[in-house]
């Protein structure tokens, strides 16, 4: 028995933690296991009641094509209601408390959804489930950015890009595990409705193990802005009078936009036109957070080299490619396509996280950090409420006029694919022609020299 937990330990300190030992030695680790431990069961439960199972959840009651744009990013459209959140987070003197009590009242909304149909009638259950799963995602929303700054606050500086990497290679093991036993559940079961009711069951389990993690962090000092005593004009004058601040939230919105205007189809396109099956879907879905597990601790290591600035650029490139990969799936190649997707989307993830993040926290200073933090998120929710509605437009545009031109299968769908790699491109070249008048591309330089040394 002492044998096989060392063997585990050892096999942990090199999966996880890379041999890092100041990872395992430094003081706060506790703390840190616990915020592991907390990603785990919190990663659990979005894998089984999000993505493209809530999706799925509401191709099956039928819902229409106009709302299915929204579902998959409900969570981030949420997001517009943290407005408020200097209001309300500024006074919170227990962010423990508030966080425990969010969470369980938050995702107990979440899955509520499951069980509306059995109340009310499936025309309309729609609806009121994404009026619910709405609220749920909000009240996350403010627990989402407590989080944010209580983990900015417990874990140390030196060291909080590699505990990230590793704090996030726990969580890809269970997205890549759940969704695929999750998926073929779906597909075996008699009653798919009862399926979800089942999985969204079994994700309310992992709830309250990730409110129990919560409990044992410890709560460090809190510094509200002023004497937090925040008034609602703050909540716009000073985010707005941070010019750093200003730049990178209006280049992100726009980012955003031309993102979600055209990707917030992808799942109903694959479940409702492709017909893909919940399994390959959701196997295809492993390779995403294993290469992770793989690049997670490369791109840690970039960021910190070339800064963040330079992998937000280097994120936007692969972002563009990513959106012709859709514009080529078709019902006769999406058994190609969706690896390379998946292939895609592992190495943007990281880049684009950890470039965000660390980018973001930088420009934001420690007081107020939840007005700032807030107004962003509100933003962002905004936009990605609006750009479904416009992307549907374009939809309904491309259906009306170019259905069977060319004998493209499905344009509505893959022409706005390709509009979105075009927004992306055109918004990075933005980017490169901002960073040239500051002299900012001396990261890129230095990246493409270090490229061709290697291959030589």
């Amino acid at each position: 028995m002492k044998k096989m937990k060392r063997a585990y330990g050892k096999l942990s300190m090199m999966l996880f933690y890379r041999n890092d030992m100041q990872l395992i030695t430094a003081p706060g680790k506790p703390d840190r296991d616990w915020f592991i431990k907390q990603a785990i069961f919190g990663t659990a439960f979005g894998a089984l009641v999000g993505g493209i199972f809530l999706s799925g959840l509401f191709i099956e009651l039928d819902a229409p094509d106009y709302l299915m744009g929204y579902i998959p990013y409900i969570g981030s459209i949420a997001g517009i209601t943290l407005i408020f959140a200097g209001l309300i987070i500024e006074r919170v003197r227990n962010r423990k408390k508030f966080i425990v009590i969010l969470n369980i009242i938050s995702k107990s909304l979440i899955v509520s959804a499951v069980w509306i149909p059995l109340f009310i009638s499936r025309g309309i259950a729609p609806y009121v489930m994404i009026f619910v799963v709405f609220w749920g995602y909000s009240l996350q929303a403010f627990m989402g950015i407590t989080i944010n700054s209580w983990f900015v606050d417990v874990i140390d500086e030196r060291l909080r890009g590699r505990f990230m990497s590793t704090k996030q290679i726990f969580a890809l093991v269970v997205s890549a595990v759940f969704p695929v036993v999750a998926g073929r559940y779906l597909d075996l079961a008699p009653d798919r409705y009862v399926a979800f009711c089942v999985i969204y069951s079994v994700a309310w389990i992992f709830m309250w193990l990730e409110t129990h993690s919560f409990t044992k962090i410890t709560e460090p000092g809190f510094k509200s802005l002023g004497k937090g005593n925040v008034s609602f004009k703050d909540l716009f004058l000073v985010p707005l009078k941070n010019k750093a601040y200003l730049k990178y939230m209006t280049t992100q919105s726009i980012f955003y936009f031309s993102w979600y205007m055209t990707m917030s189809f992808a799942s109903v396109y694959q479940l409702r036109y492709l017909e893909i099956p919940y399994t390959y879907i959701t196997v295809m879905g492993m390779i995403n957070p294993v290469l992770q597990m793989a690049w997670y601790p490369m791109w840690g290591r970039l960021v910190d080299k070339y800064g963040s600035h330079f992998i937000l650029r280097l994120a936007l490139w692969m972002y563009s490619f990513h959106a012709v990969l859709w514009f080529l799936m078709t019902k006769g190649s999406y058994f190609y396509i969706m690896p390379m997707l998946q292939i895609s989307a592992a190495m943007i993830g990281p880049a684009f996280t950890l470039g965000t993040f660390n980018t973001k926290y930088a420009i934001i200073p420690q007081e107020g950090r939840s007005v700032y933090d807030g107004f962003f998120t509100s933003v962002v929710g905004l936009v990605i409420l609006i750009s479904p509605a416009v992307g549907n437009l374009i939809k309904t545009f491309i259906e009306k006029t170019s259905t069977g031109a060319m004998g493209m299968e499905f344009p509505q769908f893959r022409l706005m694919f390709a509009l979105a790699a075009v927004l992306v491109l055109l918004l990075n070249f933005y980017h490169l022609a901002s960073a040239k008048k500051t002299d900012d591309l001396v990261n890129e330089k230095l990246f493409i020299k270090t490229i061709f040394r290697r291959t030589k």
